[in-house]
């Protein structure tokens, strides 16, 4: 392959990945620090990526635990997930910001979405 051709390619590869980045904000899912900061902006952001590439769309209850453990209990419907993210982002801090996995009569992903309480 001619150095020209490598060069074209490499931009072209440089300029994809900067596309998705755009179209698909925050973090990419990393289990170890999903788990190592419950509450602090790196869960924030890939909650962001969840949401923004529907990954969990069609899991089943079980699956999500598996990959984001157990949710917190109270104060919300039977029908839904929920995983804290820490502190509202933003100037105020004053509330918190939680990741809703909203499940279907099957028990299925059907909707998620980040909201504040």
């Amino acid at each position: 392959m001619s150095r020209w051709k490598r060069i074209l390619l490499a931009a072209g590869l440089v300029a994809v990945v900067g596309v998705g980045e755009l179209l698909f904000p925050g973090r990419p899912f990393d289990p170890v620090a999903w788990n190592a900061t419950p509450h602090g902006r790196a869960r924030a952001e890939m909650a962001d990526r969840i949401v923004a590439r529907k990954s969990l769309q069609g899991m089943a209850r079980a699956q999500v635990v598996q990959q984001l453990g157990e949710p917190v209990t109270d104060g919300f419907e039977s029908s839904e997930l929920v995983y804290h993210l820490g502190p509202e982002r933003g100037l105020f801090s004053i509330d918190s910001e939680w990741l809703l996995v909203e499940l279907d009569a099957n028990g299925r992903v059907r909707h998620t979405q980040i909201v504040t309480d």
